[in-house]
């Protein structure tokens, strides 16, 4: 008796779900926008496949380029000097905080000295 009131109530919920979505096209309407998203995703995802494969196409003309053209030492030199330029950025020192990023932080954080913060602003 109890599993049939179980039951019967969630029939119950499951038609007064479907009363208020009854605006998007009920159960079907929510199946089609379910499709949808599903089409839209397949669709982005071939769009990668394709920009991929078309980066892989010119990537692969580029290199047999520099190799008919023996320019490989050149490129290798320009190469060379860009990972040096990003290697000394990297290296740059990063400024430090002043001040906590959440009120949580500041409560944990220890209270500094008047003194103290004058010496740290010069």
């Amino acid at each position: 008796m109890a599993n049939l009131q179980r039951l019967t109530e969630r029939v119950k919920r499951m038609e007064d779900w479907v009363k208020e979505n009854d605006m998007t096209g009920g159960p079907q309407g929510v199946l089609d926008t379910f499709v949808l998203m599903v089409n839209e995703t397949r669709a982005s995802t071939n769009l990668r496949v394709q920009a991929q494969q078309t980066m892989n196409n010119l990537r692969n003309l580029a290199f047999e380029f520099i190799g008919q053209h023996e320019l490989t030492e050149e490129w290798n030199e320009f190469l060379q000097e860009k990972e040096n330029a990003v290697q000394e950025q990297s290296a740059e020192e990063v400024p430090l905080q002043e001040e906590a990023e959440s009120g949580e932080e500041a409560v944990k954080a220890p209270k500094e000295s008047k003194k103290e913060s004058k010496e740290a602003k010069k």
